[in-house]
């Protein structure tokens, strides 16, 4: 923040976020989706989808950028020795780097919120699905972010911690849909939702699909979200009795996240770095009971319902009398 190029940045995205989001509003007054509708609603779901996916874009694709040179960096100029040798602990270490260098992730999020407000103006979309879409998107961010700190601490060249982390990036994006349709393909069927769970745009597809936005149901972001076989049959009954793929992807965040933040302060430690002492093994065995009481908590009759399930009724045979 002291140079000119991040505020150069900062400003570049907000103008291409306000041509985006006007080039949006022309679309849809050239084609309304449906005829005799108000359009009002219809511009507001459309402006509050786009500018999401837009901003989920630049989290996942800029993110690992920073923050995957925060300790190769330190390590070609031979200033990481500098930081091991101060009473930091290593967690510590880690901690102010992913805030040092997501904190501008964030602050361009923030820095978009007078243009998303403009939702509000058209209708449509309440402040629940703007909360659930930022709460995507920043979970997103953190994320990729620790992917790219991990990368970080453990390779000592920051061009592979670089490539590292965008292989790793795609393949959560790219290489989910990729597999899914392939899967599709393959079996003859609609694949599993489950293969789409570690993909942040079908999970931000999950929160856009439910608000009516693109067709509701029968649009796009539900068919990204897996919801293929109810969107066709068109038994929206069916869908509102499925758990949004958006929770499942939050809880598979939540525990990469500590699963990387933790390896990567064994590869920040100097010495010893896989001799556990006796409070990481405390914290350790804390942070599992604690994920796995709020799994079990939230997940449990998904899994109830995985291992019993309930087997239709069968069909009564009608029974004809012959005199």
């Amino acid at each position: 923040m002291r140079g000119w190029r991040a505020f150069a940045m900062l400003t570049v995205y907000l103008i291409f976020l306000a041509l985006f989001s006007y080039g949006v509003y022309r679309l849809v007054l050239l084609s309304p989706p449906y005829s005799g509708m108000p359009l009002s609603p219809f511009i507001g779901q459309a402006l509050y989808a786009a500018i999401a996916n837009l901003s989920l874009f630049f989290v996942a694709f800029l993110t690992p950028a920073l923050t995957a040179t925060a300790i190769s960096s330190e390590h070609e100029r031979l200033t990481l020795e500098m930081l091991q040798a101060t009473p930091l602990a290593p967690h510590t270490i880690l901690f102010g780097k992913l805030v040092s260098t997501a904190g501008y992730i964030f602050l361009l999020l923030f820095a978009a919120v007078p243009i998303l407000s403009l939702v509000f103006i058209f209708g449509g979309v309440d402040t629940l699905d703007l909360f659930l879409a930022a709460l995507v998107i920043w979970a997103t961010a953190i994320t990729f972010g620790m992917i790219g700190l991990f990368f970080s601490a453990w390779r000592k060249r920051t061009i592979q911690a670089i490539v590292l982390s965008y292989l790793v990036i795609l393949i959560f994006i790219i290489g989910t849909y990729f597999v899914y349709i392939f899967s599709g393909v393959i079996t003859q069927d609609f694949p599993s939702r489950a293969i789409l769970v570690i993909n942040p745009f079908s999970a931000l597809a999950s929160v856009l699909a439910r608000t009516g936005s693109q067709g509701g149901v029968s649009g796009l972001f539900g068919i990204l979200a897996g919801w293929g076989a109810w969107v066709v049959s068109g038994d929206a009954s069916e869908i509102e009795t499925l758990r949004p793929l958006w929770h499942y992807t939050l809880a598979f965040d939540l525990v990469l996240s500590t699963g990387l933040y933790l390896l990567a302060t064994r590869f920040v430690k100097p010495i010893r770095r896989w001799q556990l002492d006796r409070q990481i093994v405390i914290v350790v065995t804390v942070i599992v009971i604690l994920y796995g009481l709020l799994g079990a908590a939230i997940f449990y009759q998904d899994a109830y319902d995985l291992v019993y399930p309930v087997s239709p009724l069968p069909t009564p045979t009608p029974v004809i009398f012959i005199n």
